[in-house]
């Protein structure tokens, strides 16, 4: 039955309006106004993250909170401090523990329990390294380094990926406070004194923190977006509002100055897109509208556009942001994990906003207002909720640990076909690593397969494709009684004078790998190899742009050089688009094969396996067999381009022959994922161990070809 999108929102609105909610704020201090800022922010991420056409800019949503944050936290603080001399540390934490860390560790141990029916054990490991980031207030730091873009499709299904909004808010709720004391101590305790400083310091931080974060937004995107040091202006433009004094003439402005703001901050959310960089420049515009906004409220919380924001439902999905904050994402990337990758409005709409919002309430009911409140004994004090804050750390630790070491040992009867299917694959021999930086090469010794005793006869060099054929080559190996050298970096081509770029940056440690690997080979062609083996994916290499995917695009380095800064480039736009890449791409491979022929040594190049739509083990054990399938006239239009390029070099190189294991996954109209019972792929476009051995007596050939010594001209 189809869901109708709008009805789901009708919906939700109608629950929000039959709830009666309250602030936890003081009735005095309460402002209505800033919970439906709130709402305002927390719609934004929560549609743009389910994808309803037309907010685009939602993400814009969590600048809104930074602002909001360092606006009513420094305007507490200053408070406290000019008024009594002092910052009460302990009471302060105490409040953030309850405020943020119930609910957090409620959505934790829910999710956990769903992961263990959803995910797959290598994702249950992984999803528990992130909890332990969230645990150790280091989630964005975590994800800087594993996820990277934070807009690329394939983020969908990483669950815990909302909290490096979290870590960033509790790294400045560490340093702000201590900052603030560190002022009042050098001005001497003199309440006076700190007023006059305290603007300059939070220009200064404004202004040394904005410019950082726009350097870094055009030099290394990721980093400008989730480390705390590039939002730090964010909070600080917060706080100049709310410590800077307003003349009573502002006051009949209070409408123009929140009217002003209201229209950048819809203007932003329905105008920007994840396309753009950002932060960058565009992140001005939310930001100037929160601190206008909230600007109209202060100077007149009875102006017009104060008075909307303070009505509901917008106060009461304010007051709910939080969990639902908290709730809607993992429950996205849950039902996208289970799903096949694959976005579902309908779906989506329902998991993370219907049920997201009723869990948010369910938690601000039962957990969150209690806590707060100060009902329950372990948080009834400030000296038992500083212990019971601290044993939430450690459980979460632990819970994470959970998720890495034990969930997958034990792994849901329910996946057991699944788990069969995508352990089709090699397992490598010795401890060849793939080094962060590219070096240094691990020795010889632990990168061998084959007979592994035998001599090194060839190098099979590459990617994660090169991998996958590994059992072929090693099946071959074994009949020869020879040994091959595993050279392998996953999302690596294996080109020394390209780098590849993408997600912001450039991808360095690819060329240190493969300039590596080019340097070893005179050495060792001297040890016996006659030639190298190269499966690659190189339309991952090529600006492809395919739902799920990472794209990448290639730039010539030079044989010693590296390119410049990528601040100016954008994947898909030239000189990173598709046609330019894959020119860099053969240029470099014809570069490549010639070096090689120089050498003496062979080159054998496969040409592209079909990819899939979805991943086949999933898909069919859900979906069956038949769904899986792709035409192979898709099949062909993937790679046809990548095809003619590396027919062209083959053709201009006598040392060069061209292998196709095409017709072996395909008849003349299709492209199976599944055979005969046997699945072949371990995801979209990696194939199993069983379906590369069946290839072997088809590449015999070629292989004995490689073995043999190149004819001098």
């Amino acid at each position: 039955m189809a869901i109708d999108p709008a009805c789901c929102l009708s919906g939700a609105a109608t629950l929000i309006m039959s709830l009666h909610l309250s602030s936890s704020v003081n009735a005095g201090s309460y402002r209505p106004d800033i919970d439906g800022l709130r709402a305002l922010a927390v719609l934004a991420v929560v549609l743009f993250h389910i994808g309803v056409p037309g907010f685009g800019g939602g993400f814009v949503g969590v600048d809104i909170f930074f602002v909001i944050s360092g606006f009513l936290i420094s305007g507490l603080l200053r408070q406290e401090l000019l008024s009594q001399g002092r910052i009460d540390f302990k009471a302060f934490y105490a409040r953030r523990f309850r405020r943020l860390g119930p609910a957090l560790l409620l959505m934790v141990c829910v999710v956990l329990l769903l992961s263990y029916f959803v995910l797959l054990p290598d994702d249950q490991n992984k999803l528990g390294r992130e909890i332990r980031g969230v645990a150790l207030l280091s989630a964005n730091l975590h994800f800087l380094q594993h996820a990277f873009d934070y807009f690329n499709s394939a983020s969908d299904l990483t669950v815990m990926l909302h909290t490096w909004s979290l870590a960033v808010e509790e790294q400045y709720y560490l340093a702000w406070p201590f900052i603030l004391w560190g002022l009042y101590r050098l001005s001497g305790r003199q309440p006076d004194k700190v007023a006059r400083s305290l603007p300059p310091l939070l220009w200064l931080i404004f202004a040394a923190s904005l410019a950082y974060c726009l350097w870094l937004s055009y030099h290394e995107t990721p980093r400008a977006f989730y480390l705390m040091p590039t939002r730090a202006w964010e909070f600080a433009a917060g706080a100049l509002l709310a410590i800077t004094p307003l003349p009573a003439c502002w006051k009949p402005h209070a409408a123009l100055a929140g009217g002003v703001g209201l229209l950048l901050l819809l203007g932003s959310v329905l105008g920007l897109n994840e396309a753009m960089v950002f932060p960058g420049v565009i992140v001005l515009l939310p930001v100037l509208g929160s601190v206008l906004f909230l600007l109209g409220g202060q100077l007149n919380a009875d102006n017009p556009v104060s008075r909307l924001a303070a009505r509901r439902p917008w106060t009461d999905i304010g007051i709910l942001s939080y969990g639902f904050y908290l709730w809607h994402w993992p429950l996205l990337a849950l039902g996208r994990y289970w799903g096949l990758g694959e976005r579902s409005l309908p779906r989506d709409l329902l998991l993370g906003g219907v049920l997201a919002l009723l869990l948010a309430w369910l938690s601000y009911r039962y957990v969150e207002q209690p806590i707060r409140q100060k009902k329950l004994r372990a948080f009834s004090t400030t000296k038992a909720t500083l212990r019971s804050g601290f044993a939430m750390i450690v459980g979460m630790w632990l819970l994470g640990n959970v998720a890495m070491f034990l969930l997958p040992r034990a792994p849901w009867s329910g996946h057991q076909a699944l788990l069969q299917a995508k352990g089709d694959a090699m397992v490598m021999h010795g401890n060849c690593a793939m080094p962060r930086d590219g070096l240094p090469l691990s020795p010889v010794a632990q990168c061998v397969e084959g007979q592994r005793n035998g001599p090194v006869r060839l190098l099979a060099w590459g990617d994660s494709h090169t991998d996958h054929l590994m059992p072929l080559y090693a099946t071959l190996a074994q009949q020869q009684h020879i040994a091959i050298l595993r050279r392998v970096y996953h999302g690596c081509p294996p080109l020394p004078d390209v780098t590849p770029v993408g997600e912001g940056k450039l991808r360095t440690w690819c060329t240190n790998f493969s300039r590596a690997v080019r340097d070893e080979l005179p050495q060792l062609k001297q040890q016996g190899v006659s030639g190298v083996l190269m499966n690659v994916r190189w339309n991952g290499y090529a600006a492809l742009n395919k739902p799920g995917e990472n794209s990448i695009a290639v730039l010539a380095a030079g044989q010693n050089g590296l390119p410049d800064s990528v601040w100016d480039k954008q994947v898909g736009v030239a000189p990173l688009d598709r046609a330019t890449s894959l020119a860099v791409l053969q240029q470099a491979l014809q570069r490549n094969a010639a070096y090689l022929q120089q050498l003496g040594l062979k080159l054998v190049l496969v040409l592209p396996e079909p990819e899939m739509q979805r991943s086949p083990p999933e898909c069919v054990i859900r979906l069956g067999a038949a769904a899986c399938n792709v035409s192979r006239q898709q099949a062909e239009a993937e790679r046809a381009d990548v095809v003619a390029m590396l027919r062209q070099v083959a053709s201009q190189a006598p040392n060069v022959r061209i292998w196709d294991g095409f017709d072996h996954f395909c008849d003349a109209t299709t492209c199976y994922a599944s055979q005969n019972g046997h699945i072949r792929y371990q995801d979209k476009n990696h194939i199993t161990a069983s379906m590369a051995r069946s290839m072997a007596a088809d590449f015999k050939p070629v292989f004995d070809w490689a073995l043999q010594p190149l004819a001098k001209p």
